[in-house]
């Protein structure tokens, strides 16, 4: 047996192999005992502290993966290589910790941007989308360039280089810096939230996504369309989310021959139906425009409540109307 373990193969004896499969295999082990042990954590943690859960969650796959290359990074160190490939394995290895880690503190970033969105009293949803990405474009520029440093390369005179080219660039994508400055524009006036129906350069619609460059408004026809968020900065928005009521006009027409008395009547009737409406707010109005012998307009003003059914409360008060018209024999136009 101990003649078999001691050929030599790659520079290596089997037994040399062996050792470092098993610390590999263990390393992945241990990463899945990892992953285990903070699903114990997590389930004892939500009883008592649920904030947390998220912030838990987000580094059991980078800790799992962690823990298994600390196990190929021992096994492989236990095998003889030559200086060149122990070179590249080397760095091979120092720029997959960096992607873990850099991966790990994407998550953390993005569970603790989230938590804290959620605390806010607002809860500026629209914010958390173009945070995290942000959070995240800034980390992994900064792992590149540790990787690309390892790799050796000149850090210095790269960033020199982009210096020099920076102004072409910026020239060139003025429009994308206009959407991404657009994007923050909207985050400091904050003239609408996610979820909101606002109106903006001739399409109605309801905000449903913020990115870095374009945002997504879904309109009435279920149609999604893509606004560069330079928009935002340049052309006016009407946020229709943000009114308190929706205003209702209509005009109701009276035939002539009902007379004054059943006109007046009618009026009444109209003031009647909305007097007492929980589902309207502010001042009903109820006016005569103009006198014909043919008929009479009346012009009927009145505000529904944001939170009621618009279409359900304005065909209720349209029904009962002409119930009572016809009960008191009033004849509409």
């Amino acid at each position: 047996m101990s003649d078999y373990i001691n050929i030599v193969f790659l520079n290596n004896t089997v037994l040399q192999w062996l050792i470092a499969a098993a610390f590999i295999i263990g390393g992945f082990f241990a990463g899945k005992l990892v992953s285990l042990v903070i699903h114990l954590i997590m389930k004892v943690v939500f009883k008592t502290k649920k904030n947390l859960v998220e912030m838990i969650h987000s580094l059991e796959k980078p800790l799992a993966l962690l823990v298994f290359q600390l196990g190929l990074f021992i096994g492989l160190e236990n095998l003889s290589m030559s200086d060149t490939v122990k070179l590249w394995t080397g760095r091979v290895l120092h720029s997959f910790l960096i992607i873990i880690i850099t991966w790990a503190l994407t998550r953390v970033a993005n569970a603790a941007i989230a938590r804290f969105n959620s605390l806010s009293e607002k809860n500026e949803m629209q914010l958390l989308p173009l945070l995290q990405k942000f959070a995240s474009l800034v980390l992994w520029f900064i792992a590149i360039a540790l990787i690309l440093r390892g790799i050796g390369y000149n850090i210095s005179a790269l960033m020199a280089g982009l210096g020099l080219g920076g102004a072409a660039i910026a020239l060139a994508s003025k429009d994308t810096l206009a959407n991404f400055f657009g994007s923050f524009t909207v985050f400091m006036d904050r003239p609408f939230r996610l979820n909101d129906r606002i109106k903006i350069s001739g399409y109605d619609g309801i905000i449903t996504e913020m990115g870095i460059r374009t945002s997504r408004l879904r309109t009435w026809e279920n149609r999604t369309v893509f606004i560069p968020n330079g928009l935002f900065a340049t052309m006016p928005i009407e946020n229709v989310s943000s009114e308190p009521s929706i205003k209702v006009v209509q005009t109701i027409g009276f035939k002539g021959d009902n007379g004054s008395e059943k006109i007046d009547r009618g009026m009444e009737i109209m003031r009647e139906i909305t007097a007492n409406d929980p589902r309207l707010e502010g001042q009903v109005c109820v006016s005569m425009t103009s006198v014909s012998s043919a008929s009479c307009q009346t012009n009927f003003v009145y505000f529904v409540s944001k939170d009621a059914d618009y279409n359900e409360t304005v065909n209720y008060i349209n029904m009962e109307m002409l119930r009572r018209f016809e009960k008191e024999g009033i004849q509409l136009a």
